[in-house]
């Protein structure tokens, strides 16, 4: 069961001395070691940490940290969005996924259909698809890069243009009033430029923890996103911003019906 108190304990440890130990944890709250690593594997879903050999650290805001890691943060809401996100797609629609934790998880999804075509330049996401589908799937060229498996530079970009696509999935960094969608590095920032040019619709996968992040790089205004799918309604100032700039809200209480108006588009 959760202890929040102990929780709340651990937080401001972590937050102060920026690492944290198991066996320094498990004495101080009195606790099995076992009780300890359950809550820093609980605070790392929820994006408070990092779990390191024998402890935890505090992960750094300004850096992305790597795909297997990201993975690991809010797994549960991941899934929501890959399940919302997929009621937009149709047999034989062409999609392009980008590399991410989002999309990653709305490629599991798309083992339910057989006739996709998929372009990618996720590693991860072309070797799922191909061994758990029968979707078409293309794979860009471009430079590996390590920490995701994400293929990037302009090879990419090169590659990407010459198709046009139903639907462009895409992750994002964070989620800002003043600057709209954000990323850490400038790679995926001019993926995803390229691709809301090139698609029907452009659509963006991100959870309730991406709203009111700064990042780096400023990817795209609202206004060239047509719909955003997350985990659960932002807050009332980013959806009068969305709204503003004509961006469909994809989330579980208004699923059934923007899906529904989406499909006509």
């Amino acid at each position: 069961m959760i202890n929040q108190p102990r929780l709340d304990e651990i937080k401001r440890v972590i937050s102060s001395d920026k690492r944290v130990r198991v066996s320094g944890l498990a004495q101080r709250f009195v606790v099995s070691e076992e009780t300890i690593r359950r809550d820093l594997k609980y605070l790392e879903e929820q994006g408070v940490l990092r779990r390191v050999h024998g402890g935890a650290i505090l992960p750094v805001p300004s850096e992305e940290q790597p795909l297997q890691i990201r993975s690991r943060i809010k797994p549960r809401a991941k899934g929501r969005i890959a399940q919302l996100a997929s009621t937009l797609i149709e047999e034989g629609m062409a999609l392009f996924l980008d590399t991410g934790t989002s999309t990653l998880a709305l490629a599991h999804q798309l083992t339910q259909f057989s006739r996709l075509k998929v372009i990618t330049n996720s590693l991860d996401i072309a070797n799922l698809l191909t061994q758990q589908s029968d979707n078409a799937v293309t794979l860009t060229p471009g430079r590996v890069r390590r920490n995701d498996n994400a293929l990037t530079g302009p090879h990419t970009l090169a590659f990407a243009q010459q198709f046009h696509y139903d639907i462009a999935f895409m992750g994002i960094g964070a989620i800002d009033l003043q600057n709209g969608f954000m990323d850490y590095e400038e790679p995926e920032a001019l993926l995803r430029r390229v691709l809301s040019l090139h698609c029907r619709q452009s659509v963006i996968l991100a959870d309730e923890g991406k709203f009111g992040l700064r990042t780096f790089v400023n990817t795209l205004p609202f206004t060239a996103v047509d719909v955003l799918v997350t985990n659960v309604l932002p807050a009332e100032n980013f959806i009068t911003s969305l709204e503003k700039a004509h961006v469909n809200i994809l989330h579980p209480g208004a699923a059934a019906d923007v899906a529904r108006r989406l499909s006509g588009l």
